[in-house]
């Protein structure tokens, strides 16, 4: 009986964590092998939807950087640190934020604990949550390493989790921030956790493409040689001199000889027809939609996508793009810069000033458009009105 070998390409699994508590580790697992916010990082550096996204929410999202209502008060954020600015700062954690779900801060308190000297950026994929102890609500510890997948040998380090009233005892606190989601106690999920899937659908079908064109002899052509059947060594060393000969871009169009001792014994040589012409086109806008739907991106347009039916004439796009950037603002950009300038306030007070902070937004709008400003003073974040002529 003919031998026959069946090979099947492992599954896409869905990649939502589980956060597990140990009792032989003194933080919380982030994901099954505790390295979820590297899996979420490989994300926006493989998929270029995912990553042009991310980084057009942290540019609207940075904007022109952090301002105080009151001008006199503008210098004390040229300085968070000996190194950097509050819009240094402010900018890596917007990153984490809109990436991550979450962002951290090491902030330093002085020696009378009446408030911060300094506080400084903390990488979010190097922190993890200790375990919430009894008669606790939050985590009362983090923990540090530059390495998890080596925590062995590289220890982690514990920090106190922020708390003012420990000022004096617990100088170095690491604040640790993330809106609140029913269940999650100890970490975030992203913002388009929900199109995860998708955006690794999207690096799976690069990767497909890369190595169809590698290996472009695998999906045309089925070859069937007619002299019996070898043994393996023998199959395999066949194989690998076909593969040699004819595999990759760079051997494309060589001729393909072969010998036989007559023709009944020849190499069937079978072209495969390509199937489903529009199925890959017809995928990648699928993709892209349900990328940016997880993004709350309205428009490719945002991200300079262009799209069917975004209109042929130059006047309908620029609408489009007025509009949908508006929305952008509205429904996806200033809820990311309340939830951050909560927290921010909360530092500048610390520091001994009595003011609100706001975002000067980006004019991107001001070529064809009268863009003007507005502050809401309830949550301070500073928006862009366009008003169209």
């Amino acid at each position: 009986m003919t031998k026959h070998s069946f090979y099947s390409v492992n599954p896409i699994q869905p990649n939502m964590p589980t956060f597990i508590e140990r009792m032989d580790r003194k933080w919380v697992q982030y994901g099954d092998d505790n390295l979820y916010p590297q899996f979420v990082a490989s994300l926006f550096y493989k998929s270029a939807i995912n990553r042009t996204a991310i980084q057009s929410k942290i540019d609207a999202t940075i904007g022109e950087g952090l301002k105080t209502m009151n001008p006199e008060q503008q210098y004390v954020l040229r300085r968070a640190n000996p190194t950097e600015s509050w819009d240094e700062v402010f900018e890596k954690c917007a990153q984490d934020y809109i990436c991550f779900g979450g962002f951290a801060l090491n902030v330093i308190w002085n020696n009378e604990g009446t408030g911060i000297a300094e506080f400084y950026h903390a990488d979010f994929t190097k922190l993890r949550s200790g375990h919430i102890q009894q008669n606790e609500d939050t985590p009362s510890k983090y923990f540090y390493c530059h390495d998890w997948t080596n925590f062995r040998r590289i220890k982690p380090i514990e920090y106190p989790a922020y708390d003012p009233t420990k000022a004096v005892d617990e100088p170095s606190q690491i604040l640790y921030f993330f809106d609140y989601e029913p269940g999650n106690l100890f970490y975030p999920l992203p913002s388009y956790a929900g199109s995860i899937n998708d955006i690794q659908i999207d690096i799976e079908v690069s990767k497909f493409h890369i190595s169809n064109l590698a290996n472009s002899m695998n999906p045309s052509l089925f070859i069937g040689l007619n002299n019996g059947i070898p043994e393996p060594e023998e199959r395999e060393e066949i194989y690998d001199e076909l593969m040699m000969a004819y595999r990759g871009t760079e051997n494309a169009g060589k001729a393909f000889i072969s010998f036989s001792q007559d023709r009944d014994h020849a190499p069937d040589i079978i072209p495969i027809p390509s199937a489903n012409d529009t199925y890959y086109s017809t995928l990648e806008s699928r993709i892209t939609t349900r990328i940016l739907t997880g993004h709350r991106i309205t428009s490719p347009l945002l991200l300079g996508l262009y799209h069917e039916g975004a209109g042929g004439g130059f006047s309908s796009n620029a609408d489009e793009l007025a509009v949908s950037y508006n929305h952008f603002i509205a429904t996806c950009i200033r809820p990311i810069q309340k939830s951050m300038l909560k927290v921010f306030d909360k530092l500048y007070g610390y520091y001994g000033y009595d003011s609100t902070l706001y975002i000067q937004p980006h004019n991107v709008l001001e070529t064809g458009k009268q863009l003007g400003k507005t502050v809401n003073e309830e949550d301070g974040v500073q928006t862009p009105t366009s008003s169209l002529t």
